[in-house]
């Protein structure tokens, strides 16, 4: 029994000299590399902080630390950054990683009290000039009486005296499903919370920056948005109810009104329901929800060449006040007038020959009359290049030229006015197909 006592005795001395090891070590990289840090943003900025920390749940920062920019007249106070890793092993074996190349499979960074005032030149700078708004600019201040732009003077009017947030961004990795999440939280006290969860889809498996670097595309492979209310809604209904001089529903009424009419005059028509959804957010939901699921991963740059309501099939997009679920999401666009109001340059459309015969141009028939004929999914791939429609699972129809095929993968350029896109549609999400011979 002694000799258990013994044995026992000394695997705990062990463990506690190999946790202090291991704690000092860490602690001294994070003093070692804040010190690095401080020292490359002189030219930018003035950063002190007390002191830094090592928490056993995986996390490594500093406390107390104040930024003052050179070109900005203003402080930024952070009461801690935090460098988050799932567990204090893997926060061990991230520099490891990073050195080697290496893409841990999970990190985040957290800001905890992040503060800036309201009269900072980052906050309460000056708003930008009438020629360097566009249409789609201060939407939030419509009918609210003289005030056509909010910043530190109206929000101190609505009884703010500091932006107070708690804000945190990382991200996961699946190599094997060829998938990256990104996470944004941020939590700013009485005003809102927001919760932002972005799925990417990669060419291949990544486990090294490099190979993520060559296969990350744009392609959205899921969405899910919360914003929470905490309170600004009510504030800046009464504050500018009272500017207008009128009773908040009134002002209200007004204000979805004028949103509205200045969406609609610059190409975007929203219908009935996401009209009453955004007046029943600003009055009586706290919580908006989007969520989006495509059938298989799209490329945003895609959706302009669509119509709205193809857009909301295709990317399987929900949206909710509370838990109350909107039903109408229709809505138009004129491409055109949006990309003149945002004063972006519309893309030359460059006119060949190749480009008209994406979707439209078949051999010129000479004796046999082609039509679509149904055909088994399985087979598509022996009419590449030819002529197809295709329905999905989500109730989404597609005409176009058939691509390359895959087991899983169906591939099909499609034409819009806007110019030509390339979808890849998953083909067990294909129900049925039809090819032009």
């Amino acid at each position: 029994m002694r000799k258990l006592m013994i044995i026992i005795a000394t695997i705990l001395v062990v463990l506690v000299l190999m946790a202090g090891s291991i704690w000092g070590y860490l602690w001294y990289s994070t003093r070692q590399q804040a010190e690095q840090l401080v020292a490359a943003a002189k030219p930018f900025a003035e950063v002190s902080y007390d002191g830094v920390y090592v928490l056993p749940t995986g996390s490594v920062g500093a406390q107390q630390v104040k930024i003052i920019p050179h070109l900005v007249n203003d402080v930024i106070s952070i009461g801690a950054i935090r460098l988050n890793a799932p567990n204090i092993l893997a926060l061990l074996n991230i520099r490891r990683q990073l050195s080697q190349g290496q893409l841990p499979e999970a990190l985040s960074l957290s800001l905890r009290r992040f503060e800036l005032p309201l009269y900072g030149g980052i906050i309460g700078a000056k708003p930008p000039s009438p020629s360097e708004r566009t249409p789609f600019d201060d939407l939030e201040a419509l009918g609210c009486g003289p005030v056509i732009h909010f910043g530190g003077a109206e929000w101190e009017e609505m009884g703010y005296e500091r932006f107070i947030s708690n804000i945190e961004v990382g991200y996961r990795l699946d190599a094997p499903a060829s998938r990256i999440s990104v996470q944004i939280s941020s939590n700013t006290q009485d005003w809102a919370t927001l919760h932002l969860d972005i799925g990417f889809a990669l060419d291949r498996p990544s486990t090294s920056i490099m190979e993520l670097a060559q296969s990350l595309t744009p392609k959205l492979a899921s969405l899910h948005a919360v914003l929470q209310d905490n309170g600004y809604n009510n504030r800046r209904n009464e504050y500018c109810a009272a500017k207008a001089g009128k009773p908040v529903n009134e002002y209200m009424a007004d204000h979805v009104r004028l949103v509205v009419e200045r969406l609609r005059a610059n190409g975007i028509h929203l219908g009935p329901g996401l009209i009453a959804a955004y007046q029943r957010y600003l009055t009586k939901g706290e919580r908006f929800t989007i969520t989006a699921n495509p059938s298989a991963p799209i490329d945003p740059a895609e959706l302009l060449h669509y119509k709205a309501e193809d857009v909301v099939k295709l990317a399987g997009l929900t949206v909710k006040i509370d838990d109350q679920a909107v039903t109408d999401l229709s809505m138009e666009w004129n491409i055109a007038q949006v990309t003149q109001a945002l004063g972006a340059r519309p893309t030359p459309t460059v006119e060949k020959e190749p480009e008209e015969a994406v979707v439209s141009v078949a051999p010129k028939p000479v004796i046999v009359q082609k039509s679509f004929h149904p055909t088994p999914v399985g087979e598509l791939g022996q009419h590449v290049g030819k002529i197809a429609k295709l329905q999905t699972s989500t109730g989404a129809s597609y005409l176009g030229k058939l691509g390359s095929i895959t087991k899983e993968t169906v591939k099909i350029t499609i034409r819009r006015s806007g110019g030509a896109a390339t979808l890849s549609l998953r083909s067990k999400d294909i129900t049925e197909a039809q090819v032009l011979y």
